[in-house]
């Protein structure tokens, strides 16, 4: 359980999307829950397998150890309600479907709210999603599942997955009152999108935005193209090279497609969906996009800060953060200089802050320019307000870190 950490209710999650979470010591990191969390019963048992049948009662499935859920590592907190969103996902392969089960939780871990839903024609959950003040928004990627060669023992459970740019996405809007119905609208082909940075009723205001009522905006960073074959295959594969290399190049950029910032909007009414970059983020490869939290779900959000690795665009290691205006179509960046990489930014709102940029971005980065060029890691603070002065404080931490995943900030009188 390493993908996310959350804090929420006086207690500190670790996220993983293909099983259970896990209850954290916040002082000690120890995890106190190593058999899975079920947050209070509704994630069902622990160590039943998040499969189903989809024949069999629920009580007899328990009892063959499978009937289980895996829960999202990509929760979100609804700042208009104060709720924590998040679901639960459950395979049933014999249908072609996965089962979702979304919940909202108040401070105190009450849950206020649920309803299922499914994916059909549809074989692998979700990774991120969004949430509007009137529903959660899912783009589907398209892939196939081989599970014999997991089942075998001589695969990973991600090299039985198979791309499919030859089916289009399929963007899924899932109301939050339970009283009205699912919908599912075909989106782009040789499309992928890994993470959600902002959902939000009514069309885009930024420019090229669609008119009239009945329409969603997402946010997401995706790649420029889905290759068909072996999912992540391009992460193996290296050009050989005409001299000899003292390790290993894993994985080579110039093999991986690039990732973007796109906007999509969607019109459930009318089985219309538009997808195009994001104003402002023309030819800037990014990930790990994230807006003030206190403007999630807002149609008045228009800065999205994320990780940058260049501006051409092609894959490649992030080099420094970027600020992208969706409204006006413009950007800020900032480059982290020669050698050194950054990961993801968490961004956290001024205590005093009044304007949608009074944010701090917080960020690691990893500098192999010192420490003998075997690297040395720090936490950098800048001023959402001024992106591209760069950091306004840094901190060393006097090791170098792996390159991580997701985290969260909280603050003491949260905690």
């Amino acid at each position: 359980s390493n993908t996310n950490l959350i804090a929420w209710g006086e207690r500190l999650l670790s996220l993983y999307e293909a099983g259970l979470p896990c209850a954290i010591d916040p002082e000690t990191l120890e995890c106190k829950t190593p058999e899975g969390d079920s947050l209070g019963g509704a994630l069902g048992t622990p160590g039943a397998a998040f499969v189903s049948t989809g024949v069999l009662p629920a009580a007899l499935e328990r009892a063959l150890g499978v009937g289980g859920w895996a829960f999202t590592a990509h929760p979100h907190i609804d700042p208009h309600s104060d709720r924590l969103c998040g679901w639960a996902w459950q395979s049933v392969p014999g249908q072609s479907k996965i089962r979702l089960r979304l919940f909202e939780w108040g401070r105190d871990w009450t849950l206020l709210a649920t309803r299922d839903a499914e994916l059909l024609d549809c074989q692998t959950a979700p990774h991120d999603f969004g949430v509007t003040e009137s529903a959660y928004v899912f783009v589907q990627n398209r892939m196939d599942l081989s599970p014999l060669p997991f089942v075998a023992g001589v695969r990973g459970a991600g090299e039985c997955l198979v791309s499919r740019p030859d089916l289009p996405v399929q963007v899924v809007v899932v109301p939050r009152d339970p009283a009205l119905p699912v919908r599912a609208v075909n989106g782009p082909t040789k499309s992928f999108e890994i993470h959600t940075a902002l959902a939000h009723d009514g069309p885009a205001s930024g420019p090229g935005g669609a008119q009239g009522d009945g329409w969603q905006t997402v946010y997401s960073a995706g790649w420029d193209e889905l290759a068909a074959g072996s999912f992540l295959g391009e992460w193996g594969a290296s050009e050989p090279f005409d001299f000899e290399l003292a390790t290993a190049l894993s994985p080579d950029f110039q093999n991986i497609p690039a990732t973007l910032l796109w906007r999509y909007e969607v019109n459930a009414a009318l089985g219309e969906v538009r997808r195009r970059v994001a104003p402002g983020a023309e030819g800037c490869c990014i990930d790990h996009p994230h807006v003030n939290p206190r403007f999630e779900g807002s149609a008045e959000c228009r800065f999205v800060f994320a990780s940058v690795s260049n501006e051409l665009p092609r894959s490649g290691p992030p080099c420094g953060y970027v600020k992208v205006d969706v409204k006006a179509g413009t950007r800020a960046v900032w480059w982290a200089g020669n050698r050194t990489f950054c990961e993801e930014p968490v961004i956290v709102p001024k205590a005093d802050g009044t304007e949608e940029d009074d944010v701090w971005l917080l960020g690691i980065a990893c500098d192999h320019t010192v420490n003998d060029k075997g690297g040395e890691s720090s936490l950098l603070i800048l001023d959402g307000a001024r992106l591209a002065d760069g950091p306004v404080a840094r901190v060393w931490l006097g090791e170098r870190l792996p390159h991580g995943l997701h985290g969260c900030f909280t603050s003491a009188r949260e905690s």
